[in-house]
């Protein structure tokens, strides 16, 4: 497999682009990994190199191990025109070169970037263009402009217009270069340092958060000693290193007139997203200042084939920018496709499973972590087990979390185009999850064992599944807060929350054009009461101590605001239905409970919670008085049915200690 990572050189000959022509336009790239694999377009934002000078390389997210691993992908990153690498005032002979340099706007870059891939690579697909700020701008442009020619768009921290705000935020750190007393209209003779310094000041306030300053993050944990030393080193000293000013203010200009409608709709922005045919992942960061969340959700509306997920971070703009690692990792999902899959309920043309790994992949040590209900790997639900030091520690194991059908990451009904997209999605049962999460282990990720499967609420249902759908091929399971089917009295509460919904005055039967936020929050409510103990509520721990004044405030924020910001309608009510019909017993036993528990060759920890409304220990005492080799151990804690996942410390510790003692006895 080849990998060439130093960086190359196209020579387009005479380029027109929108200020007037290039006699010989320079587009600078790197490819890694082998042209046979998928090939993945990852260009450079503002601030970006390929040499890795200045703020940000793009080696963050390339790389083994790293989202965009070279030896899954074929990745081709590009230099944008006036970052100094491709043709830019800096670098461009008379008489086009310093002040003199056209105008440059991204369809042009598209364009050269289009002919390298087809005319130097010989590429006639692509199967993502993934980018960061002007670089999720870019993957917007190439939606649009080339619709047939790639199949998935990623734009994090992005939008596919630049906003009247946004714009006017660049006007400060522009008029401050441009007003300098050294740049000179951009005569200068010698770096004009005070006019770049400034542009950095100017800057820098818009890359984080209130809170990311409030909680003086810009220390970096001693690193720096004030704020001036962040901003001398980091933004006066990361523009002064690596780039021209002619450069920044010339690249900036691109910025400020990105707007995909002006290509093909003559400004009507919401015609322009419609006709894009790529599916797309919509990735704002929730605190950033310039590319807010509210501009992706408006974007969103009116995309035919894509999902939006927030960044939960303070880190503001650079949550992006894998400068953080929380939000680096929260980008890493991977997709697995299956092509035609039958499930339950009938077949999907494309199904696709979405897995994060952790730890070495040569690691016999295999366990796996599915997600529960309301839970996303983007969300980063899964960490509270995953970690060093915590229970599924990758110096130990190699972990492969996996998202469920339905959940909005694995294929579902808000993901999955027509035919079988949103209320016309088939049902999928447990079997499919397993047989589809076995298909990802062994043909794409080489795995002939389980070590252990460790699932939490319907994760534990899925764990039940593993040893009776392949009982030869898992050694043990762990199950928390879960039984091995869904009791009468668990369906019946789950009735609640999906009648709320389907009765709602916004749902419309699932063909809803705008989130239904009225049946959504309904939704919310409805099952918020079946989640916690009776005892929780008498101690009014819905408080979260303070940080909620009173019981509306908790339900408003943490059950309504955590299923409508987060959650497709669709696929709740898809989620939920293979919920209620888990039973193994389906599986292979014809209905006889008891002789498909007594069949499981796997070793076993049941972990219900005393205070669970919803998977009562009494229903794993039955379970365990069956299975060949499990132990009990209840969790003594007050939470109910969210003590097996993250909310409580207490709770987190007790569960830990009893895995690890499991997975440590021979």
């Amino acid at each position: 497999m080849s990998q060439v990572a130093e960086i190359q050189y196209y020579h387009h000959g005479r380029f027109r682009v929108a200020g007037g022509v290039l006699p010989d336009a320079i587009t600078a790239y790197q490819t890694f990994g082998d042209p046979k694999n998928p090939v993945v377009v990852f260009p450079t934002c503002y601030g970006g190199k390929l040499d890795k000078n200045g703020l940000i390389g793009q080696s963050y997210m390339v790389g083994e191990d790293k989202v965009l691993d070279p030896r899954k992908y074929y990745v081709v990153t590009f230099a944008l025109f006036s970052n100094g690498e491709s043709s830019s005032p800096s670098n461009t002979p008379a008489p086009y070169n310093g002040p003199y340099f056209p105008t440059v706007t991204y369809e042009d870059n598209i364009r050269a970037q289009h002919a390298v891939l087809t005319q130097r690579l010989g590429i006639n697909k692509v199967f993502c263009v993934i980018g960061f700020s002007m670089g999720a701008q870019q993957a917007y442009y190439w939606s649009v402009m080339y619709p047939d020619f790639l199949e998935r768009y990623i734009p994090i921290c992005g939008s596919a217009r630049t906003s009247p705000h946004n714009q006017c935020f660049l006007e400060g750190p522009k008029a401050a270069l441009s007003a300098s007393k050294d740049f000179q209209d951009g005569h200068y003779k010698s770096i004009p340092q005070h006019g770049i310094r400034a542009f950095g000041r100017a800057y820098s306030a818009w890359a984080y958060s209130q809170a990311w300053f409030a909680k003086k993050n810009y220390l970096f944990d001693g690193k720096y000693t004030s704020l001036n030393d962040f901003l001398r080193e980091e933004w006066e000293g990361g523009f002064l290193e690596g780039w021209d000013a002619n450069d920044l203010l010339t690249l900036l200009n691109t910025w400020q007139m990105g707007d995909v409608s002006l290509i093909r709709d003559g400004g009507h922005f919401a015609n322009c997203l419609g006709a894009t045919k790529a599916r797309g992942l919509i990735m704002p960061c929730k605190t950033d200042l310039y590319f807010p969340p509210e501009d992706s959700r408006d974007e969103i509306k009116f995309l035919n084939n894509a999902k939006l997920v927030v960044i939960d971070s303070e880190w503001g703009h650079m949550a992006g920018a894998g400068i953080n690692v929380h939000a680096d990792e929260f980008i890493q999902a991977e997709y697995y496709h299956h092509g035609r899959f039958k499930v339950a309920g009938g077949i999907l043309p494309d199904a696709v499973t979405a897995y994060r790994t952790y730890g070495d992949p040569n690691n016999d040590k295999v366990i796996v972590f599915p997600t529960c209900y309301g839970a996303k790997l983007a969300l980063g639900s899964q960490d509270y087990l995953v970690g060093e030091g915590k229970a599924l520690d990758p110096n130990k194991y190699f972990v492969v979390a996996f998202a469920l059908f339905c959940n909005g990451e694995s294929s579902s009904p808000s993901n999955t185009p027509a035919p079988c997209g949103g209320p016309y999605f088939p049902f999928v049962s447990y079997e499919d999850n397993i047989r589809a999460q076995h298909a990802v282990l062994t043909k794409h990720l080489g795995v002939r064992k389980l070590f252990c499967v460790v699932g939490f609420s319907m994760g534990g249902q899925q764990a039940y599944h593993w040893p009776v759908v392949f009982p030869d091929f898992v050694e043990r399971f762990v199950s928390i807060c879960s039984s091995a089917r869904t009791s009468p009295h668990n369906q019946c509460f789950l009735e609640g929350p999906k009648a709320a919904m389907l009765a709602s005055k916004d749902f419309a039967d699932g063909h809803y054009q705008s989130p239904p936020q009225h049946g959504i929050r309904a939704f919310g409510r409805v099952y918020s009461a079946w989640a916690y103990g009776q005892t929780w509520f008498r101690e009014h721990k819905y408080l979260m101590d303070g940080e909620y004044p009173d019981l509306n405030s908790f339900l408003r924020e943490r059950w309504e605001g955590g299923y409508v910001n987060n959650w497709d309608a669709n696929d709740m009510i898809a989620l939920l239905n293979t919920w209620q019909k888990g039973d193994i017993s389906i599986v292979r036993d014809g209905g006889d409970y008891e002789k498909a528990l007594k069949s499981i060759k796997a070793k076993g920890l049941i972990m219900p919670c005393k205070t669970d409304l919803y998977f009562p220990p009494e229903d794993s005492e039955t379970e365990v008085s069956h299975l060949r080799d499990a132990k009990l151990h209840v969790i003594p804690s007050i939470w109910g049915h969210v003590a097996g996942g993250s909310a409580n410390p207490a709770d987190v510790a007790f569960i830990t200690e009893k895995i690890t003692e499991f997975l440590q006895a021979p």
